[in-house]
């Protein structure tokens, strides 16, 4: 019966490994990456892929969960797209096995040999001859042993059984990469998460497990530890004040790693630009580091904010290379002599990779988990709009020719149609700035010009910039200040391939424009230029005024369309007509320019355009402060007169361009008014019957100010008003709800009628219009099921700050469901989000007008 027993077992695990096997071939056959990762306990991420994936990958932001594939507790295990890439430059190759850096591995041989006559050693693990096969995993542990756990050598998962160890770092965590193939693969996730044994080598909690794409080489262990003082763990047991001297000697092995890293980067790009006077547009593929971000996110299975923090986990230090006459001796640094012995080991044969990219620094980022609820605000039922384009650690790297195989990487398969706006998801309107006031003046007077409910604005940082994932999602991009010679490469290449830029006194018109070069400074000066109709128009000046070099041959002899468009009375400077750019991968574009409007006093070309012939590209450029609004300028009365007087004329040169050269939808008005919302706020109401309503009430008088009912959130303030109580004006800010009133277009009957719940939808806050449904149960524990109900938001937040369109006509709720956590439900909350979805679909195909719905 035991021998049955085994034999029963045996086939059942085989055939478990080898389900499993197929079943992740199939995800890894479509260039994805499978992540199988602990949370937090009372952390709940809802499967979002910025948690999903590793914050040390590259491509983080891209990732989207396409399949789900584990789920039990506070584990999750999904498939992402795309393959999540990760650079490990400034990691630490493993010294030979045994070895207890970073941790305790035994030796490569299973079994070692003692005399000539014993059996050749076999191999400790034997991965697959098929090169298809072979795959990358980065492992992510916590740096504290589980101590008095219970773990023994038995249970506790040896990597070295499982694949072949490539590299590894350590800041907040221990991150290891190890190469494995899809067999061993599927055995590590049998033995970890299939059987709730988190615990790896030295017994540290095992906090990830990812397949990614390798890309670079690690800095040689053996290099940077003859540059530290003697090891201080020499025996695999140590007591806990020896792991704290053992994780100090590896930190420190960390730090000299990314000094190495740094230095060697510093060095390519000094060696890079020597004899080289000047760089043109189409030369520069050196990518500059780029200070980490400071990025706030939002959580997606609760309701409050989360900070992340980007910080790097070891100050990057700049060395100064000593110049030839400071010592007579010229003796080499030794970051030095690691550049240059890595440098020679280099040019010896390798093993080609598929390092498709240069590489770069990159900068995890520590999470800070979001204090658990006993409750879980749904987000509202309507589409949201398209995700803003979230931080990344670093800048992905400008592709050479050479290295252009890094943008064939298959993209999310979701995609709009910026050619079709009616049939697609609102497109983004992108602000990229060098300054948060002129960010800010940019997005303002945005909001005022386009028309509602059509875009989402969303500010672009540098980083977010160069992964370049926002480009096919973007139907404006509006350039304000100084950009990076990096990312002004990017900015072109969208403008050469059809993108819309509209460039607000910005050096991104030298990068499309190269033969304009800044002929003088103008600092807060007030000019007068003239474009169309609009004559006379006084405007500041950008800092710098661009005007086409006088070395150009070729030029037109005379520049109509400068002389009609701006009906000056001078000679306009002579402005070529046409000129020639590469893209990034070497493609020439044919540009035509044309001046739209020049400067009174010199003649200088004001606003410009520049059309790709190719690709319909549009490009046109302001050297006047079309987005500054006088406000700014109250400190100085003269400037703020003149400026406030030409104020209607400012907003309608600016809805004119964006009208007729960006092709953009604006409000239909010929004088925007700045002060105009365009949305009157009124009271809500509260519905349902009086016991229920007044039973919340009382629950909330602890939390109301005074004794007027008045409930005081972050983001709203609410008033709940009785038949004898005043009711105050209703803005952005301030809702009053009715307690005894029922609204004039919304049927209570009909509602009440056709709902069929005992709970959930009973009793209901009726909004017509409120900033966002989600303000009005955020940070307050009502009831059960309690639902709101707007007809319209002005403000709607989707999954991590996202802006959520939300015009009249959108069938859009907030409901606040109250589950017991040790219920088979409430251990399993992100299913939440799956019911309400199915449940709206099947309600949908039950009608005669949708039961084809796909």
């Amino acid at each position: 019966m035991l021998t049955l027993y085994y034999v029963s077992a045996t086939f059942v695990q085989s055939w478990r490994i080898q389900r499993a096997c197929n079943k992740i071939a199939e995800h890894l056959a479509q260039s994805s990456s499978i992540a199988f990762y602990a949370l937090q306990p009372g952390n709940d991420d809802g499967f979002d892929p910025t948690f999903a994936s590793s914050e040390l990958c590259g491509n983080r932001n891209a990732a989207k969960v396409t399949d789900i594939l584990w789920l039990r507790g506070n584990q999750r295990g999904c498939c992402l797209r795309p393959l999540q890439a990760l650079q490990i430059t400034p990691w630490i190759s493993f010294p030979p096995a045994p070895s207890l850096l970073p941790f305790a591995y035994a030796a490569d041989t299973a079994t070692p040999t003692t005399t000539p006559t014993e059996r050749q050693p076999q191999p400790r693990i034997t991965l697959s001859t098929d090169k298809t096969q072979l795959l990358h995993l980065l492992i992510e542990s916590q740096v504290e042993p589980q101590r008095d756990s219970g773990t023994t050598d038995a249970t506790m998962v040896r990597l070295e059984d499982y694949g072949k160890l490539i590299a590894w770092k350590i800041d907040s965590h221990l991150a290891v990469l190890i190469e494995t193939d899809i067999e061993h693969f599927t055995k590590l996730l049998i033995m970890t998460f299939l059987q709730n044994n988190l615990c790896i080598n030295d017994n540290l909690p095992l906090l990830r497990i990812e397949s990614v794409q390798r890309e670079g080489q690690p800095q040689p262990f053996e290099l940077l530890a003859n540059h530290l003082k003697r090891q201080s763990r020499n025996v695999a047991e140590i007591n806990a004040e020896s792991w704290q001297k053992h994780l100090k000697d590896l930190r420190a092995l960390s730090v000299l790693a990314h000094q190495a890293t740094e230095f060697e980067i510093q060095k390519n790009r000094t060696e890079g630009k020597t004899g080289l006077p000047k760089q043109e547009l189409v030369t520069q593929r050196q990518a500059e580091p780029t200070a980490p971000a400071v990025v706030q996110v939002k959580a997606v299975a609760v309701v409050e904010p989360t900070t992340k923090t980007t910080t790097s986990p070891a100050k990057s230090t700049h060395l100064k290379q000593p110049s030839p006459v400071q010592s007579p001796l010229n003796k080499p640094s030794e970051l030095e002599k690691i550049a240059a012995t890595k440098a020679s080991t280099s040019q010896q044969p390798l093993e080609v990779q598929d390092n498709s990219a240069t590489p770069v620094m990159v900068t995890p980022v520590p999470k800070t988990s979001t204090p658990s609820k006993s409750f879980v605000a749904v987000q509202p039922t309507s589409p949201p709009s398209t995700p803003a384009p979230t931080a990344a650690p670093t800048p992905a790297p400008t592709p050479t020719p050479a290295t252009a195989a890094s943008d064939s990487r298959p993209r999310p398969i979701l995609r709009r149609n910026k050619d079709s706006l009616g049939e697609s998801k609102p497109l983004n309107v992108l602000v990229y700035s060098d300054s948060a006031s002129a960010r800010d003046s940019a997005i303002a007077t945005l909001r005022q010009l386009l028309e509602r409910d059509v875009y989402t604005i969303y500010s672009l940082t540098p980083q977010q910039a160069a992964q370049k994932f926002w480009m096919e999602q973007t139907a404006l991009l509006v350039v304000c200040g100084s950009v990076a010679p990096t990312i002004g490469q990017i900015l072109v290449d969208y403008f050469l391939h059809g993108g819309k830029v509209l460039s607000l006194c910005s050096d991104i018109l030298h990068f499309i424009l190269p033969n304009y070069r800044t002929a003088e400074v103008r600092e807060h000066e007030l000019v007068q230029f003239s474009y169309d109709k609009w004559q006379r128009v006084k405007m500041m000046h950008h800092i710098f005024c661009y005007q086409p070099s006088p070395v150009k041959k070729n030029f037109s002899t005379d520049s109509e369309e400068s002389s009609v468009q701006s009906h000056s009375r001078k000679p306009a400077l002579v402005c070529p007509r046409s000129m020639e750019l590469k893209d990034l991968s070497g493609q020439t574009h044919k540009l035509d320019v044309k001046v739209l409007g020049t400067e009174e006093i010199w003649n200088t070309p004001s606003l410009m355009l520049a059309n790709s012939v190719q690709s319909g590209g549009k490009a046109v450029f302001s050297q006047v402060h079309l987005e500054t609004n006088p406000s700014e300028f109250e400190f100085d009365e003269e400037k703020f007169a003149i400026l406030k007087q030409n104020e209607s004329t400012r907003l309608e040169i600016f809805t004119d361009l964006l009208r007729k050269y960006m092709g953009v939808q604006v409000r239909c008005t010929e004088s925007p008014d700045p002060t105009a919302t365009g949305v009157v706020f009124k009271q809500a109401y509260f519905l349902g019957r009086h016991e229920s309503k007044f039973e919340l009430l009382e629950k909330l008088r602890p939390r109301c100010s005074g004794t007027d009912h008045v409930l005081v959130t972050p983001k709203l303030t609410m008033k709940f008003c009785g038949q004898d109580d005043k009711t105050p004006v209703a803005n952005t800010n301030v809702l009053p709800i009715l307690i005894h009133s029922c609204p004039d277009d919304f049927s209570t009957v009909d509602y009440y009628d056709n709902l069929k719940t005992e709970h959930i939808g009973r009793l209901v806050i009726y909004a017509p219009v409120v900033s966002s449904s989600m303000h009005v149960i955020n940070d307050l524990e009502l009831v059960h099921g309690l639902a709101v109900l707007p007809l319209q938001q002005t403000a709607g937040l989707g999954r991590s700050c996202n802006q959520w369109l939300s015009p009249v006509g959108c069938a859009m709720f907030s409901t606040q469901l109250h589950i017991a956590t040790d219920t088979a439900l409430g251990s399993r909350l992100p299913l939440i989000q799956h019911i309400v979805g199915a449940a709206i679909v099947n309600t949908l195909r039950g009608h005669p007008l949708y039961r084809t719905l796909e």
